[in-house]
């Protein structure tokens, strides 16, 4: 598995497009001045490679891009990645497009659009690179999630910002972030090799075989517990059935053949085999009963409720006729009949003809007293009807009580009912076992090929519980760091880095390099000078990057490393990046020494890795020189060219 970076390409929001070339398998150097967006390549193929977030910084190439691309190298094909700047107030953009083909031709920017995914592209690059389907495992105790580890845990082992490499706290990339440091140590093991590609699907081996293994031996203890001493457990079950009545014999040691034909029969037992209760048990007739005359007593509370509001809207009507009668006679108007048509009510003078008046009054009189006659009729009628509902009212509330008294006094003496109710249940439960101890037992007591079976599953897991065993394979991962250490301790000693007369070692689980001395262990916190921390960083990654290459791990086949030089190259004192601004013989000799050892290396590994640097240094000799792409970023040339930014003077 080859993969390398061919080209890094931006497109800007003018529609143009700034291709930056580099070759494979060899050195290539990015050398400018400060400020020139050197730092940004490493953002910008991380986040074309996945990142959650973009980091390139604000500033002219946030303002004026609009699309990030890369493009790799396979040994059997090229992938062109293109992502989506993110939009204004966003971390990122999940937008990207994807191409593969043996030759990519670079697309301009017009034939870009938002195809896939960049969850899309991960999961491609996880296939393609090679990343086994594991999942971290996480020891028992710990409440840590499972990592499902993707191409994206293998960016660790690819990089090295400004920040990184001259720091002695920190030593892989991203680890200083929340949770990475955990995320490091999980995958390690299983980019490294330590973890075996097949370890998943061996794990969820092992739990089958347990599984099966299980199943089989709780089959076995059921079948020796239902054998017992001979036939002991049939006798047993055949008392049991006696005492639940479904035995009636009084034989309870019968041969061998009665007692299987008679727990056959015990065995096929149904509720309707079982006398039933007399359907004349009183208590039956009376819970019967009972509920029939709570039924009774709702519909007589309904309708004594309806009566009783009909004879309250009765009483209201005629006490609003008689207080209208009242008044009437107040006046002296309401006399029965008593007053003569010729004299007026009002003036007690005399009328010479009945007046229309005189007929009004007398119509509303009459119909007054109608009314109150009428009400005066059915009033005795409603009255006799509420008597007769209280009356059934309480003869039914009564004879619940003497029935519910009934009930409980049945219920008190019936000292067999809860046995009975629940004797059915206890009956099913009887046929159930007696089913499974006859279909089970062995007569023949031959459980000798269960028995072998759980023999050989037990043998299985054994093995494979020994292959995965979690001190198994820490043992394997620091033997195989010890081999990695060989590299580590030679070319520190190349370096002339402190403490490499010791052994010099990666500690996976402080994530540090170590120098073992006879004092004791040298952690690289303990180490001063920034010449050894950039040394032991570019030592412990070259060495990665070796294993990777020789073990054929899906890790991908490039470092890409930001200004190694910048603890003898101040960024504020460089200008041209000649060796003649370091004012020490020691330091510009410890920078040619650094990057002449990176050369050779990477000469030896040709073709598998590539090396990308980008630096102030700009060492001026022909080895140096002609590892040196694109055009030097120093005066007006930088990754964004000014025009992106600045309008022409021209077009005015």
């Amino acid at each position: 598995m080859t993969m390398q970076i061919r080209t890094i390409s931006l497109y800007g929001k003018n529609s143009e497009r700034r291709d930056v070339d580099f070759e494979l398998g060899a050195v290539n150097i990015i050398t400018g001045a400060s400020k020139r967006g050197k730092t940004s390549l490493i953002d910008i193929v991380e986040y074309c490679l996945g990142a959650s977030e973009c980091t390139v910084k604000e500033g002219h190439i946030r303002q004026t891009v609009d699309w990030y691309a890369i493009l790799l190298q396979f040994s059997d094909c090229q992938l062109f990645i293109a992502r989506a700047a993110p939009l204004p107030g966003a971390k990122a953009n999940s937008a990207a497009h994807m191409v593969i083909a043996n030759e990519v031709k670079i697309p301009m920017r017009n034939q870009i659009s938002n195809s896939t995914n960049i969850d899309s592209v991960v999961s491609f690059l996880t296939s393609k690179v090679g990343v086994p389907e594991q999942i971290t495992e996480v020891p028992e105790g710990q409440t840590r999630s499972e990592v499902k580890i993707s191409f994206r845990h293998s960016r660790y082992y690819l990089f090295q910002s400004q920040n990184e490499i001259a720091n002695n706290e920190v030593l892989f990339h991203q680890q200083a972030k929340p949770h990475v440091p955990q995320n490091i140590k999980d995958t390690l093991p299983y980019f490294v090799g330590a973890a075996d590609d097949g370890r998943l699907a061996d794990i969820e081996k092992l739990r089958s075989l347990k599984r099966d293994r299980n199943q089989l031996t709780k089959q076995l203890n059921e079948i020796e517990s239902l054998k017992g001493e001979g036939l002991q457990k049939g006798y047993t079950l055949l008392a049991e059935a006696a005492e639940l009545g479904v035995y009636s014999s009084n034989d309870f040691i019968p041969s061998d053949k009665v007692l299987v034909y008679e727990l056959s029969k015990i065995a096929r037992w149904k509720p309707e085999d079982v006398d039933c209760e007399d359907s004349t048990d009183p208590l039956v007739s009376l819970e019967r009963e009972y509920q029939g005359l709570l039924q009774k007593k709702n519909t007589l509370k309904l309708r004594l409720r309806e009566a009783q509001e009909y004879g309250a809207s009765e009483s209201g009507f005629e006490k609003a006729v008689r207080d209208q009668c009242y008044r009437l006679n107040a006046i002296g108007l309401f006399r029965k009949f008593e007053r003569t048509h010729d004299i007026c009510p009002v003036c007690k003078t005399q009328n010479a003809d009945e007046s229309k008046f005189y007929a009004v009054i007398k119509r509303a009189l009459a119909d007054l007293d109608s009314k109150l006659d009428g009400i005066s009729r059915s009033k005795p009628r409603i009255t006799g009807y509420l008597a007769k509902l209280r009356e059934e009212q309480s003869q039914v509330l009564q004879r619940i009580r003497k029935i519910k008294a009934s009930i409980n006094e049945i219920r008190e003496k019936d000292e067999e009912l809860t046995r009975k109710v629940d004797l059915d249940i206890l009956r099913a439960r009887l046929a159930g076992k007696t089913s499974f101890y006859v279909e089970s037992i062995d007569w023949n007591h031959d459980v000798s090929g269960l028995t072998n079976q759980i023999n050989i599953l037990d043998e299985k897991v054994s093995i494979l519980s020994e292959s995965l065993d979690p001190e198994a394979l820490k043992e394997r991962l620091n033997a195989q760091l010890s081999c990695i250490a060989e590299d580590m301790t030679r070319w520190a000693r190349e370096l002339k880095l402190e403490h490499s007369e010791n052994r010099i070692r990666l500690d996976a689980s402080k994530l540090t390099v170590v120098a073992d001395t006879p004092l004791g262990v040298i952690p690289l916190s303990n180490m001063g000078s920034g010449e050894n921390w950039v040394g032991y960083h570019l030592v412990t990654y070259f060495a990665l990057a070796k294993w990777f290459i020789e073990q054929s791990r899906p890790v991908g086949r490039f470092l890409f490393l930001d200004q190694p030089t910048q603890v003898y190259f101040p960024a504020e004192k460089s200008n041209s990046g000649d060796l003649s601004e370091i004012e020490k013989d020691e330091d510009r000799e410890a920078v040619r020494n650094m990057f002449r050892w990176i050369f050779d290396l990477v000469k030896t590994l040709s073709p598998n890795l590539q090396v990308i640097i980008t630096d102030h240094a700009d060492i001026d000799e022909e080895w140096f020189q002609e590892a040196v792409r694109d055009q030097k970023w120093r005066g007006d040339f930088a990754l964004i060219p000014k025009s992106w930014y600045e309008p022409d003077p021209d077009s005015k």
